[in-house]
Order: C-alpha cells, then sequence, then structure tokens
C-alpha cells in the first residue's frame, strides 16, 4: 500500500522546524513518501498579511530540494480559490488511487484547532493524522486532545516525536527585519532567498 503523508502550512518563512518534522514522518510514521503544500488563500488567515505565494512555494522548493522522499506541491498555490483540507486530501488521493492511505502532517498549534475547520468530523474520520509537537505546547494538553477526538470522530493522531526548535515563524520575520543571522533556524538558500528579494522588512 502507498503511504503518502501530506504536510500543508503556511511556510512563511519555511523553517528547519518544518524540515525535521517531514524527515520524522518519513522515519517514525510509516509513510512512503511527504509530500509538502504550502498553503493558498487559507481561511483563517485572510485577515492578516500573508507572503506572496509564490515567494512562499519557491521557499518551500528550496528548503527541501535535498530532501530524500520528500517533494514540494503546488496544489494549492495554483488555484485562485480558498483552500480546505479536506479537499486537498481528497484530490492527493485521487491522484494516487483509493488504495493510497493519505495522511495529514502538522504542527500541534494546528490539531488542537482542527474542529473550527471545514467538515472536521469527516476530515477526522477518513485522514489519519501525524501532529509535531511544537515548543509551548503541553504533551499532556494535547494527549487528551487526541483521546477526545479517537472518541468522538474515530481519529487515528499520533505525536511524532520531532526535533523541536524553540522559534516561532513571527520571532524569525523580526530576526530578518533586524538583519540577524538566521543560522541554524532556517536554511541557508532560503535566508538568501529572503535578503534577495526583500521579503519581511
Amino acid at each position: 500500500m502507498k503511504k503518502i503523508g501530506v504536510f500543508g502550512g503556511s511556510f512563511d518563512p519555511v523553517h528547519y522546524g518544518h524540515v525535521y518534522l517531514a524527515r520524522q514522518a518519513l522515519s517514525e510514521g510509516g509513510v512512503n513518501h511527504v509530500i509538502v503544500v504550502p498553503t493558498g488563500a487559507q481561511p483563517f488567515k485572510l485577515d492578516r498579511p500573508v507572503t506572496a505565494k509564490e515567494h512562499r512555494l519557491n521557499m518551500a522548493r528550496l528548503a527541501f530540494k535535498d530532501e530524500e522522499g520528500i517533494s514540494v506541491s503546488d496544489i494549492e498555490i495554483a488555484g485562485n480559490e480558498v483552500s480546505y483540507t479536506i479537499d486537498t486530501l481528497r484530490e492527493i488521493r485521487k491522484t494516487y488511487g483509493n488504495d493510497a492511505e493519505i495522511s495529514f502532517i502538522l504542527g500541534a498549534d494546528m490539531f488542537l484547532k482542527i474542529e473550527k475547520w471545514k467538515s472536521p468530523g469527516e476530515l477526522l474520520g477518513e485522514f489519519p493524522f501525524f501532529i509535531g509537537v511544537r515548543p509551548g505546547f503541553e504533551d499532556s494538553e494535547l494527549d487528551a486532545f487526541i483521546s477526545r477526538v479517537a472518541k468522538s470522530y474515530g481519529a487515528k493522531a499520533v505525536k511524532i516525536n520531532n526535533r523541536r526548535i524553540p522559534i516561532s515563524s513571527t520571532e524569525i520575520k523580526e530576526m530578518i527585519k533586524l538583519k540577524k543571522s538566521c543560522e541554524g533556524v532556517i536554511p541557508p538558500d532560503v535566508e538568501r532567498y529572503i535578503y534577495d528579494n526583500g521579503l519581511y522588512f
């Protein structure tokens, strides 16, 4: 059986926390391949500025270009409409066939809000989830939530023991604005791209 992990997010900017989570999903989650999907128009961020989708796609491609078993898709970026995870996952499942297992990879902060997403019951019932734990989130809170959605929706959700980067995208943007080095936080090619294109200033 093909096991595909879909890793969605704004990636604004992409950083090593994202890279480590994708790697760990491959080694620990039992997926054969990870597809990184930068969001197009994200329903929860329509009221706030988001870096142009072309830049976020390019940064993701740079960050994952040498990662074996990981590719980047423009399935959401290519569209002009608001993107919903359940629609994206169903579309990817069509591509690989109904016999493929399509799972979704995301951070704990987003998973804890999943009941506010489009068709949460169907989403949680149809697709397994791999969750990366981020700094600032208690494991006990996530464990309790995983247990609850398993009982309520039959959800299959597993925590990934990913390496945690104690910094947020907001803090990274501030570092760039102040022209501080982002060594060890974002891939060098991504940092060069940010400066070359005048992002976050």
